[in-house]
């Protein structure tokens, strides 16, 4: 992914008014450790028609857009994957359209972060170890252990400890 294929993903998630956060790898790394990733991952608050418009936005910019709806069984409401139609070697996106149980107001909660050269809001590191502990793979749990380890004493253990609670998880589970 460029420069210029994500100023058009961008305008897209800002032309629908949709929010959205950086998450994924690039997010582990704004507040963990640096990890290879094979792609870029968003989360949007996406439901219904919108996710049929999002999809055909991205096309019309130039890109392979492909949305892929989840069933009831599925955490992920379902992923758009975003492709440069120009470069098999692009890093792919991945629109994650919302995540069953995610923290409340995540949108809200997130900071601003220079991401190939734009302020793009990036997903608390709260919220980030929640996601990470509802997908609950081994990677996904060594990133939420990187997080707690590298932002000691900067994170919100109240609020952590309180949503982490209502999946059913706690802090001694992930360390």
């Amino acid at each position: 992914m460029n420069k210029a294929d994500l100023a058009k993903i961008l305008k897209a998630f800002k032309r629908l008014d949709i929010p959205f956060v950086l998450a994924g790898g690039h997010a582990v790394a704004a507040w963990g450790m640096v990890r290879s990733t094979r792609d870029i991952d968003f989360v949007a608050d996406v439901r219904g028609a919108l996710a049929g418009k999002l999809a055909a936005e991205l096309r019309q910019a130039g890109f392979k857009a492909v949305l892929r709806p989840s069933d009831e069984q599925d955490p992920v409401r379902g992923v758009i994957r975003v492709e440069s139609a120009v470069s098999a070697a692009a890093e792919p996106v991945d629109i994650v359209l919302g995540i069953r149980r995610m923290p409340q107001g995540i949108f809200e909660r997130s900071s601003p972060l220079q991401f190939l050269g734009h302020q793009v809001p990036v997903i608390s590191p709260e919220d980030l170890i929640v996601l990470k502990c509802l997908a609950g793979g081994p990677i996904d749990l060594e990133d939420a252990r990187s997080i707690l380890e590298i932002m000691k004493g900067k994170l919100d253990m109240k609020y952590l400890g309180v949503e982490l609670k209502k999946i059913k998880m706690s802090l001694a589970g992930i360390t």
